[in-house]
């Protein structure tokens, strides 16, 4: 397995769960970009296409984490706490 690949991997799962816990512990999303978070959902959608072809078990599930807590953070932002989401 590549180095740079687990390190990058795991950066980006701390960033996102950094979020989410943010996002949960203030029960606000003042300052952030919906937008941009829904694109973030969407390009992962698109990038993720091929999760239905197997390559790796850490492949599958490091996709599936990324595509449920996007969408996690869209549902977060525009549902659940929208009262704060600044437009």
């Amino acid at each position: 397995m590549n180095i740079f690949r687990i390190a990058g991997d795991s950066s980006h799962l701390i960033a996102i769960v950094i979020l989410i816990v943010n996002i949960w512990r203030t029960r606000s999303c003042a300052g952030l970009s919906g937008k941009s978070q829904l694109l973030y959902a969407f390009v992962f959608t698109s990038r993720y296409l091929d999760l239905f072809y197997f390559i790796s078990i850490y492949n599958t599930i490091m996709k599936i984490f990324f595509l449920v807590t996007s969408y996690g953070t869209v549902y977060l932002m525009f549902f659940k706490f929208r009262a704060t989401y600044d437009r």
